[in-house]
């Protein structure tokens, strides 16, 4: 797999927990600090991916 699929990859697997974890685990939570603490946790994940993902990114010379 290129580095672009693992990129793309990983960002669709973010998404995913982005959509999953509110709607279906933090369901039951009745109060919002739960929401709130993951979606701070989430921002801090997918920015720091990113950061790292853009650092390594190199244009292939063909």
């Amino acid at each position: 797999m290129t580095k672009s699929a693992w990129a793309w990859t990983w960002f669709a697997f973010l998404l995913a927990l982005d959509i999953a974890i509110p709607w279906f685990v933090l369901t039951r939570v009745e109060t919002v600090s739960g929401a709130f603490l993951f979606w701070t946790v989430w921002v801090a994940v997918a920015i720091i991916s990113a950061f790292v993902i853009f650092r390594r990114w190199r244009e292939v010379k063909r």
